[in-house]
């Protein structure tokens, strides 16, 4: 199978359930192995095979990133959930790209995300792009448009956070969820700010 790794990566050292969970996948039998999420954190509930049970075998996902992890510096390493399986949403951590792969690890064509673009829903069949939101579109339109001009902010759901700064006049203020700045809400530089949370309920 080829190899999807990209040259520049950085390689996440194994965390303290997935180097146990390792050790023991070396072959005894009745052995307790731990279970890790994506993450390679312990998940919260553990749970220990009858004494006839036998070590599940690593996932191509699974064998894939061990051999990233004990091989090149700056490789991909693909992600797996708590079953081995490869996560819809693969991502390279130095490139900042993401793309989604099918049930095989192999990337869809068409899904390729740069930093900065619309993410794409992997959770569907084929990966569909989501919208831009009302906060995204301006936020993109005063990237391009004149410079000193107000920078919307969005969070990670392209809505528009409860406070809204200019970064050229040092001016902040609260806005509801259309974006719209809420009166009376406006600080100047060097003055308290406005808990905007609370105000823009």
């Amino acid at each position: 199978m080829q190899s999807m790794i990209p040259e520049y990566a950085t390689i996440r050292p194994k965390t303290p359930c997935e180097r146990a969970r390792d050790d023991v996948i070396n072959g005894l039998i009745e052995a307790f192995i731990p279970t890790c999420d994506a993450a390679g954190q312990y998940t919260p509930e553990q749970c220990s095979g009858s004494k006839d049970a036998t070590i599940r075998p690593k996932t191509p996902c699974e064998r894939a990133r061990d051999d990233v992890i004990n091989g090149l510096i700056e490789a991909f390493i693909p992600t797996c959930d708590a079953a081995g399986q490869y996560t819809p949403e693969q991502c390279s951590g130095s490139k900042g790209q993401c793309w989604c792969v099918n049930s095989s690890g192999r990337k869809i064509p068409g899904t390729e995300t740069r930093p900065g673009t619309a993410r794409i829903n992997c959770a569907t069949k084929y990966g569909t792009i989501r919208p831009k939101t009302p906060c995204e579109g301006a936020r993109d339109a005063a990237t391009h448009g004149l410079i000193g001009a107000f920078i919307p902010t969005c969070d990670a759901a392209g809505q528009y956070t409860p406070e809204q700064c200019s970064g050229s006049k040092g001016q902040c203020w609260c806005v509801n969820s259309s974006g719209r700045k809420i009166p009376g809400t406006e600080t100047r530089p060097g003055t308290a700010r406005i808990n905007c949370s609370t105000k823009c309920k």
